[in-house]
């Protein structure tokens, strides 16, 4: 029984670690953070890992019955988040970040930079393809059984901000010019990740869109 949910847990959290995929967004989070000093760099580290957490908890237990209430299907959740990325990654190629987020320019201090979570929490990171592995393997019968339902999100929560705070700590060693070239290249990542959502999305609403059909 032991080994059944220890097997079930690392299964679970491995997966949904390579969805939510943490480390392939450090660009966009280092272009987010890099005006800011440790210490806020630390602080929005960890509410991204907890926003994530929280998200993903609430898809869990919440998020089959709350789309079916308000009518929303996954495909449509995956085309409208698509289309929101799509638009920050062509401002970050642009340069164009902070404007498109409605942020005042880099400058001044660091703690009255107001952040957003959106959309790196959500749907970077706690996005549709981790919400509906979640919705799918949240069966549990047994108190124990919470075990395997629950610990994997915990862990990958963790595991996000391993990552961020990592990734904050590293960055001092870097040039801005590095960093402006990273954003760049994470926001070219950022398109076609955003095409592919979007197309994952048009093929469940429109089924004949599927290869095969």
């Amino acid at each position: 029984m032991l080994l059944t949910i220890a097997a079930l847990t690392l299964k679970k959290t491995v997966t949904l670690f390579a969805l939510v995929g943490p480390v392939t967004m450090i660009p966009i989070f280092l272009a987010e953070v890099h005006s800011l000093d440790a210490r806020h760099k630390s602080r929005f580290a960890r509410s991204i890992a907890i926003t994530v957490t929280v998200a993903l908890l609430i898809a869990t237990f919440m998020g089959m019955p709350l789309l079916g209430f308000l009518g929303v299907s996954l495909g449509a959740m995956q085309v409208g988040g698509g289309i929101i990325v799509l638009l920050l990654a062509i401002a970050m190629v642009l340069g164009k970040e902070t404007s498109f987020k409605g942020l005042p320019p880099d400058g001044g201090d660091p703690g009255s930079r107001r952040l957003s979570i959106v959309p790196l929490a959500v749907p970077l990171l706690a996005g549709p393809a981790a919400f509906s592995y979640v919705m799918g393997n949240n069966a549990w019968q047994t108190q124990a059984d919470l075990i395997h339902v629950i610990l994997p999100i915990l862990l990958v929560g963790l595991g996000c901000w391993v990552s961020f705070w990592v990734a904050s700590q590293t960055e001092r060693q870097i040039r801005r010019s590095t960093l402006d070239v990273v954003e760049r290249i994470g926001g070219f990542i950022l398109a076609a990740m955003a095409i592919e959502m979007t197309a994952s999305g048009l093929r469940q609403l429109f089924p004949l869109l599927s290869p095969g059909q």
